[in-house]
């Protein structure tokens, strides 16, 4: 910003510079040529002085000695001429070649060229007696010249320097005055995309206060539409999992009830299918609430990552057992800051994809603990694997890999992956131990 502040001011303070320095030019260049016009006719009055009526003839005398002479024409830079002409024009002492212009009522001044040079002259026309004379005092502009250079140079190093010290001044009050817009972004910058809590107005400069409040009351409108959102997902899946929990209790007990008239194969069935269809359900309001737009920081609270893993292995442990598969844990204290049912859902969709793609004998692992400065999960599995070019394509929403047993829906590791960044946090799919099966990470900061 401040970058942006000097740019703009660049311009209209050299435009004032370029101004400044041309008034400048002309009143300094006025004033040097007022004070040499003025000795220029100071020396045509002393020329006057030593003029005098010879006779009544009219001849003039001019009485200029050579020593006189002399010091008139002493100038060690411009050339100094003059002439004295009678009323007829006739020189009476001088320079010849010294033009005389018409005299007027009074001193002129004027400039032309005499050798080849540029000169600066003044007529002043007298009376001696009766006798008008005209006396031209003539001088090179040599000292002019280069007293305007000065001048010119002079102002333009004054401007220059008044114009970088007025940048510097402005600079430093721009940057001192934007450190408050600074902060405020660099609060904003070290935020997450679902920290939606207020931004401190308390340090910020009273005209930036409306601007803050209105970013306030965008965050609370956020937030309220993810609490929203929030409630109406799981009011959906309260609404849905109880109906259809029933279905399927009603079903088993119907499948039981009839397996001996031929409707038991069809019960079956449609159970399956409508274990499935709350199964899908579920997971479609999980990835529904697991989606970032409708995820806030506002809940998060530390989290007990040991105790999400050894619950999650009590809570699928009767499946295992079921599926003949070790399911154990090796959990060690880890703690990050995360929402407790969005993390339990993340390893839940891990343990049951494992669960799911591991053979019978097979082993599932679930770990927790910390390395350095993060926190994570890790679920390890002894089962087929994933191929590398195929460990970002599963994360997509109903990406199933061919050939996959079961029937699943292909949204697990697509919620794992929102619960993940809605939480900042790595979810990477690597190998398991000696090149078999899966291992997934889920690396967090700590707590």
């Amino acid at each position: 910003m401040s970058r942006r502040l000097l740019r703009l001011l660049l311009l209209p303070l050299a435009l004032l510079l370029g101004i400044g320095v041309f008034f400048d030019y002309v009143s300094g260049s006025a004033t040097i040529r007022s004070a040499y016009d003025r000795a220029l006719h100071e020396m045509a009055l002393a020329v006057a002085a030593h003029l005098r009526d010879a006779d009544a003839d009219g001849r003039i005398d001019a009485d200029l000695p050579p020593q006189a002479v002399a010091v008139l024409r002493a100038d060690s830079v411009d050339s100094i001429y003059f002439a004295v002409r009678d009323g007829d024009g006739h020189l009476v002492s001088g320079d010849a070649d010294l033009a005389a212009p018409a005299a007027g009522d009074g001193s002129e001044f004027g400039d032309g060229r005499l050798h080849g040079e540029a000169i600066r002259f003044v007529t002043h026309p007298t009376l001696i007696g009766r006798t008008p004379v005209t006396i031209t005092i003539a001088e090179t502009t040599r000292k002019r010249s280069a007293a305007i250079r000065s001048i010119l140079t002079s102002v333009v190093l004054t401007d220059i320097v008044q114009l970088a010290g007025t940048l510097l001044l402005v600079w430093l009050g721009v940057r001192y005055g934007v450190r408050p817009l600074r902060a405020l972004g660099e609060q904003i910058a070290q935020r997450s995309a679902r920290d939606l809590a207020p931004l401190d107005r308390a340090r910020v400069p009273a005209e930036v206060r409306p601007l803050v409040h209105t970013l306030n009351a965008l965050f609370e409108t956020v937030r309220d539409s993810a609490r929203a959102q929030q409630q109406f997902l799981a009011d959906a899946a309260h609404q849905l999992r109880t109906p259809l929990t029933g279905i399927i209790a009603q079903l088993d007990l119907l499948a039981r009830e009839s397996s001996g008239n031929g409707l038991g194969p069809r019960l079956l069935a449609l159970h399956e299918g409508t274990r499935r269809l709350a199964h899908t359900a579920n997971q479609l309001l999980a990835l529904a609430r697991s989606e970032r737009s409708a995820t806030t920081h506002d809940d998060f609270a530390p989290v007990d990552l040991e105790a999400l893993a050894t619950d999650a292995v009590a809570q699928y442990l009767d499946r295992s057992l079921l599926a003949r598969i070790d399911l154990g844990a090796e959990a060690a204290p880890a703690r990050t800051l995360g929402s407790l049912w969005l993390l339990r859902e993340l390893l839940g969709n891990l343990v049951d994809n494992a669960l799911t793609y591991t053979p019978a004998g097979g082993r599932v692992t679930v770990r927790s603990g910390t390395a350095g400065t993060i926190a994570f999960l890790e679920v390890e599995d002894d089962g087929p694997g994933i191929p590398p070019d195929q460990r970002m394509l599963v994360r997509e929403r109903f990406r199933r890999l061919p050939g996959s047993p079961g029937n699943g829906c292909g949204l697990g590791l697509a919620i794992v992956d929102e619960i993940a960044h809605a939480h900042d946090a790595r979810f990477a799919i690597l190998d398991g131990a000696d090149g078999r099966g899966t291992r997934a990470r889920i690396e967090f900061r700590r707590a």
